[in-house]
């Protein structure tokens, strides 16, 4: 009775295939932290240089009537790259806590991810209300104004979300940090700048020098998660 001679199936091109693949789809995660990251920094920045109203309380009517695409183009940038952002630096830190600490990056992610639907929410709402509020063909200035007013003294439902939002995505972040710190995974002043200006975020003046500190490092501790992320796929994919 004769055999049938062995046939070799080609493993090796589909493997790499599969590798470049993972390694692409980790370098897209870091391209998208990096944009998201250098994007918050530069709206802090525009809103230090080019603040929305005068004071610390919230723009009236006058303010945001002249300005009022800008304003819902700000409003509108700033959730999405917070939103985005925050998700891919979650998924981010996931990938550098196998083990050691990955119950404290799960509930951290949890956190981050329920914050920022939350934040993008409050942002789209908060947005859309100054926007159509301050529509001179709909309402008159005097009538607008009373109507800004009354909103912006109801902060309980206008801010409610987005400052719930933020709260939230700031202790995702502080327990991330922790899970960062128990994994040993990054270097140490990744979770420590982490968890500073993840407070400093939330508890700081966005548009004053202190708020754009913070906001600078924040960016750059949440780059650093998504370099290190990358690199250690990339490692990983190569082995």
């Amino acid at each position: 009775m004769s055999v049938a001679p062995s046939v070799a199936l080609p493993h090796a091109p589909a493997v790499k295939s599969a590798r470049s693949v993972g390694s692409g789809r980790l370098a897209l995660l870091f391209a998208v932290i990096l944009t998201t990251s250098l994007s918050a920094f530069a709206l802090a920045f525009v809103s230090f240089v080019k603040p929305i109203g005068e004071g610390d309380g919230l723009p009236d009517y006058a303010a945001i009537a002249p300005h009022r695409d800008y304003v819902w183009a700000f409003f509108a940038i700033a959730g999405v790259q917070l939103i985005v952002g925050a998700c891919a630096a979650a998924l981010a830190a996931w990938l550098l806590v196998p083990d050691r600490g990955a119950r404290w990056a799960t509930v951290g992610g949890g956190l981050v991810w329920l914050g920022a639907a939350l934040y993008g929410v409050g942002i789209g709402g908060w947005a859309a209300v100054y926007y159509f509020a301050t529509d001179h063909a709909t309402l008159g200035s005097a009538t607008a104004g009373r109507f800004v007013d009354h909103v912006n003294d109801d902060t309980a439902h206008l801010l409610a979300m987005p400052i719930g939002g933020a709260v939230l995505i700031a202790l995702g972040s502080l327990t991330i940090a922790v899970a960062l710190w128990r994994a040993r995974t990054v270097p140490r002043w990744v979770p420590v700048v982490g968890a500073i200006s993840a407070v400093a975020t939330v508890v700081l003046p966005p548009d004053g020098v202190a708020g754009l500190v913070g906001e600078a490092a924040s960016s750059a501790s949440t780059i650093a998660v998504g370099w290190y992320a990358w690199q250690r796929g990339r490692a990983a994919f190569s082995a």
